[in-house]
């Protein structure tokens, strides 16, 4: 990028963030004040079911791996064989 334009960038930025005064600051919960408000039990809420959502993919995902694991080590006789050993009616 051409340092003229990022200057001008850092200009215009700088002019629309100076001219929207306390809008553009963070809220209570963005910097961690969030005890005892609806908010903030809220914003925890969400994040533990996050958290035991992400739990039970990782789990999902390391079982599949594990079966997979175990269907490599022990696979199933050829079909051939399964016929051979299944008596014909």
């Amino acid at each position: 990028m051409n340092p003229r334009r990022s200057q001008l960038f850092a200009f215009v930025l700088a002019l629309v963030l100076s001219a929207a005064g306390s809008v553009a600051q963070a809220c209570p919960a963005c910097y961690g004040d969030t005890t005892g408000d609806k908010m903030g039990n809220a914003a925890a809420t969400g994040i533990f079911a996050m958290v035991i959502i992400m739990f039970f993919m990782l789990a999902a995902v390391g079982g599949f791996i594990w079966h997979l694991a175990r269907r490599a080590k022990n696979p199933l006789p050829d079909y051939d064989e399964l016929l051979r050993e299944d008596p014909a009616p």
